[in-house]
């Protein structure tokens, strides 16, 4: 499945007390997604994986290179209504300094969310750019269920403007989950790809 989106520069603009009250959640997790240690499939314990109450889902997200001035991340928003939540998880697309991956650039995600809605967005990392619409993925998450999304990647070299492509990697991506921690190994997820959304606000 390979499905393609742009996503257009940010605009500059001069930004109100009520946009910046908006951004604040949003720079806050840009701040703690750079301290933590990340999103990988090594951090999810046992328990976690095994929890009822919860789902599990594996993501992928590359590029072709290492971006900078044009860096961008993906956060995770709810499904219904676009918002940003301080609760919700955000991964780096071409942030990290490190790859997960000998022949490209990537990092490779498992979350563990309760079940719902959610959406995903593509966001530039300067928090002084801001953009109203963005390319949205739509998916679920289901209690007691571990599901494989896809591989999110940026198509296009660093730059202004993106092209993303949703790509099955599958048995890259869940091999990898693996050798980082073997409880995946034992419980393989079920492939349900990211599915495109179109424009979506950023609210």
């Amino acid at each position: 499945m390979r499905v393609t989106h742009f996503a257009d520069p940010p605009f500059m603009h001069s930004i109100t007390l009520v946009r910046l009250a908006r951004l604040v959640p949003f720079l806050a997790m840009l701040a703690a997604a750079g301290c933590a240690t990340g999103t990988g499939p090594a951090r999810l314990s046992a328990a976690q994986l095994a929890d009822p109450a919860r789902g599990v889902v594996l993501l992928s997200t590359g590029a072709r290179e290492r971006c900078s001035s044009q860096a961008m991340w993906a956060p995770i928003l709810d499904g219904r209504t676009f918002e940003f939540q301080s609760a919700l998880p955000i991964v780096p697309i071409d942030a990290n300094s490190n790859s997960d991956f000998p022949d490209h650039y990537g990092t490779l995600s498992a979350l563990s969310l309760p079940p719902g809605h959610y959406a995903i967005s593509l966001l530039y990392a300067n928090p002084v750019s801001e953009t109203n619409v963005s390319p949205g993925y739509a998916f679920d998450v289901v209690a007691g269920r571990t599901l494989y999304l896809g591989e999110l990647y940026r198509d296009s070299p660093c730059g202004a403007r993106a092209l993303f492509a949703v790509r099955d990697q599958y048995d890259r991506d869940v091999a990898l989950a693996g050798r980082a921690n073997p409880d995946f190994a034992r419980r393989a997820p079920e492939r349900m790809l990211l599915e495109p959304l179109g424009p979506i606000p950023l609210r």
